[in-house]
């Protein structure tokens, strides 16, 4: 047997040459294979010297390209787990997309271990419960702070303030920054400005915003952004732009999304353009925002120039960004060309195939929309129920009764997706478009919900179209009665008795109107020529 002596120095002669060999790695796969000749070599993984085992974790968990069923494997294979190593698992759990706030699984297991937690175990387990909105869970963590006096630390103190603006509890978030103040960062005031801003309360968040001692971008940017979700103050964000000395790619993103998302959609692209000629390259969201507004504009040209600028400066064309152009083509008319970019796309989420084939049933393509809706199926992907929208639409404006009646079953049958009043209005106009009023008056008597008075118009139209004045009238009173004040009800049954040359009772319907004294909306006429 070797003496304690002999064996320390051995021990030490492996760390030291296991720790120069850990050096040379680049990749997990050079890291499983050292690890597995170390294995081979005799010494099992709950043998090792725990600054090796630690190594081996960190790399495989937290490298660019991070193996976690391996760390799992690492960690589990350890004989003590040390803070550190705990720590390493919690970081890299909670940094994963799908389930962040399994890293709490590793917290709960180092509380059985009784470890005790430090300044470094707490950022990233509160973080996992700000991306999931897990209040109760951020709640407990900020209570076993305060037990552990970690309340003071700064990091831990923002986090905190994240955690609850994400949940929507501003007044927990403020209570956190007010304890925190002696501590409190640049960073501390951003994230309470960008929660209130987040959560609408833009008041307070201009409050603090003046309030803060030094402005950084993000804080800018997040007033911006606030000002314009709220609409009405759109041109507070202007002049707030219009002040920054220094704006960045998310400044100008955040004031063109503004504008767009207001319906603005000139200023949109005027601001775009601006930002382009100075050289600043365009993020995802100021890109999406500026197809946006070429589709609510119909401005093909202005969204052919977008495109050619993402291919010709090499800018990044992600599913969402190619979504948006998808769904700029289509509403521009341009079915070409929206399907060139769709099927280009290497990834396609569900609102990609929705763009496609609402473009498709938009103009006319009913077919094709049905076609690539059965396609989506067969490639796996899930539809939702915007994607019946667009499937039920295809078939109504192309004349398509049994297929929609079909895709209509699916929805229900094989989807369980319960229709709302856009799919029962499809079905009524699929219906009623192909003149079997009747059946879609059955259809409207038997839906579980209260039908919208738009469905009940669709039928009186249907029903002037296709000559049916009898039940157009019925409807058409009914419709009056449901909605007295609105002039377009009106309208529907006048052109109904013009339809039928019924003169007296198309001047009933005009002295009714005058009794009434219902406002005519602007470009509504009484008689539809």
């Amino acid at each position: 047997m070797l003496s304690g002596h002999i064996a320390r120095k051995l021990a030490w002669l492996q760390h030291c040459t296991v720790t120069k060999a850990l050096t040379a790695f680049t990749t997990i796969s050079q890291l499983k294979q050292f690890h597995a000749h170390i294995t081979t070599s005799g010494i099992p993984t709950k043998h090792l010297h725990p600054f090796i085992t630690a190594k081996l974790l960190i790399f495989s968990a937290l490298s660019t390209s991070p193996d976690l069923n391996y760390a799992q494997k690492l960690f589990n294979h350890a004989s003590h787990p040390s803070l550190f190593m705990f720590n390493t698992m919690i970081h890299a759990v909670s940094r994963r997309a799908e389930q962040p706030i399994y890293s709490l699984q590793f917290y709960t297991q180092m509380l059985r271990s009784s470890i005790s937690p430090d300044h470094f175990t707490f950022p990233s387990l509160i973080k996992s419960c700000s991306a999931t909105s897990a209040l109760v869970l951020g709640q407990q963590l900020h209570s076993h702070v305060l037990k552990l006096g970690l309340d003071f630390d700064v990091f831990i103190v923002n986090c905190l303030i994240d955690m609850y603006s994400h949940c929507g509890e501003m007044g927990d978030a403020h209570k956190v920054f007010v304890e925190g103040f002696d501590v409190v960062d640049v960073v501390s005031w951003t994230t309470l400005i960008t929660g209130y801003s987040g959560c609408g309360n833009v008041d307070m968040a201009r409050k603090f915003f003046d309030s803060m001692p030094v402005r950084n971008g993000v804080s800018w940017n997040a007033m911006i952004t606030g000002y314009a979700r709220s609409g009405s103050c759109i041109e507070k964000a202007r002049e707030l732009f219009d002040e920054m000395s220094e704006r960045n790619g998310e400044s100008w993103s955040a004031m063109i999304s503004g504008y767009s998302q207001c319906g603005m959609c000139v200023e949109a692209m005027c601001l775009f353009r601006e930002m382009v000629g100075l050289g600043i390259v365009p993020n995802e969201a100021a890109l999406v925002s500026a197809v946006s507004a070429c589709a609510h504009l119909r401005s093909l040209e202005e969204g052919m120039w977008l495109h050619s600028l993402i291919e010709e400066r090499k800018l990044k064309l992600n599913v969402t960004v190619g979504t948006a152009l998808v769904d700029m083509y289509g509403k521009c008319g341009s079915i070409e060309r929206a399907r060139v970019v769709f099927d280009g796309m290497p990834v396609k989420n569900v609102m990609t195939w929705n763009s496609m084939i609402a473009g498709l049933a938009l103009n006319g393509y009913g077919k094709q929309a049905l076609s690539l809706f059965w396609r989506m199926r067969i490639e796996g992907a899930l539809p939702n129920a915007i994607t019946f929208i667009g499937v039920l639409t295809g078939c109504s404006h192309s004349g398509l009764v049994d297929e929609g009646k079909r895709a209509f079953e699916v929805m229900i049958q094989e989807y369980q997706i319960e229709p709302q009043l856009e799919h029962y209005g499809s079905m009524v106009d699929l219906l009623g478009r192909a003149g079997l009023v009747q059946e879609a008056l059955d259809f409207v008597e038997k839906m579980p919900v209260e039908p919208h008075p738009g469905l009940w118009g669709a039928l009186v139209n249907a029903c002037r179209i296709h000559g049916d004045v009898k039940l157009g009238e019925e409807l058409g009173k009914r419709l009056v009665e449901l909605e007295p004040n609105h002039c377009g009800r009106y309208s529907l049954l006048s052109n109904i008795f013009a339809a039928a040359e019924r003169w007296d009772d198309l001047a009933t319907v005009r002295n009714l109107v005058k009794d009434r004294n219902v406002v005519k909306s602007p470009g509504n006429s009484i008689i539809k020529t």
